[in-house]
């Protein structure tokens, strides 16, 4: 059984989806849980659910793709815990539109919440981790990164630039303990995936289609990022650093060719 008794665990967009799921999985497991929304009620909601179980966690509000407030989130944690262990970093925006229709501020906030989150958590989450000796970091990027169901440019250039963002970062805190890692999920049952589709009918056809397409016949569930984000933390896999894995289903197995 992976436990994290006494670890304190940073993670993001934990509001809603597959973060929410992983603050109370990482809570259930011991951590103590630094959730971290833009949206002030529903983080609360993950952390009064965490506390009911009888867990251990914060909310802080706050906007991951601003500096000055993901500085101001990790003042919280600084003094409600002192430390940070790990970082999971979730929280992330995405947007269908034909290419010519993209705006600059389209694009803008897209990176802003998808990369540059990740830049500045992980900015602030690594002097902890210097001072306590090491730690683990999982950023969340996309099968988007390596092809593309169209109409979603920027999303897939922020996410490809997370993946080439934890090799660099990786590779020069190697020396002290601090390892990095990046999951790339594919089709997972969230609020934002059903946002990209119209009605429940439309839902239940269109799902229906992609699990035909998967290897394994079923759209992924929160829980399967969760375990995956646990294990990367966990001293069970202390051996990997700088890569990125897939939480796909078998997804990016298959070439469209027949």
């Amino acid at each position: 059984m992976i436990e994290f008794s006494d670890q304190v665990v940073v993670i993001t967009g934990a509001g809603a989806g597959m973060a929410c799921v992983t603050a109370q999985t990482f809570a259930k497991h011991g951590a103590k849980v630094a959730a971290i929304d833009i949206n002030a009620h529903t983080v609360e909601q993950t952390v009064q659910t965490i506390r009911k179980s009888g867990g251990e966690a914060i909310s802080i509000q706050a906007d991951v793709g601003v500096e000055s407030s993901v500085d101001a989130a990790f003042k919280t944690i600084e003094s409600s815990y002192g430390k940070v262990d790990a970082l999971v970093n979730v929280a992330g925006l995405e947007l269908y539109k034909d290419f010519l229709d993209f705006t600059d501020s389209d694009w803008d906030r897209q990176i802003a919440v998808n990369l540059k989150s990740v830049f500045l958590c992980c900015r602030r989450a690594i002097p902890f981790m210097l001072r306590g000796g090491g730690g683990s970091i999982v950023n969340t990027a996309s099968c988007l990164a390596f092809g593309s169901v169209g109409r979603i440019g920027p999303y897939c250039a922020s996410k490809a630039g997370i993946i080439a963002m934890t090799r660099d970062i990786a590779l020069e805190f190697g020396k002290d303990g601090i390892r990095i890692n990046t999951i790339c999920p594919g089709v997972i049952h969230t609020p934002m995936l059903n946002r990209s589709f119209g009605t429940e009918e439309e839902r239940k056809v269109e799902f229906a289609k992609i699990e035909e397409i998967l290897p394994l016949r079923r759209i992924g569930e929160p829980i399967d990022y969760a375990n995956l984000a646990m294990f990367l933390v966990s001293s069970m896999s202390s051996y990997i650093t700088g890569q990125w894995i897939a939480a796909d289903g078998g997804l990016m197995c298959r070439l469209p060719l027949m």
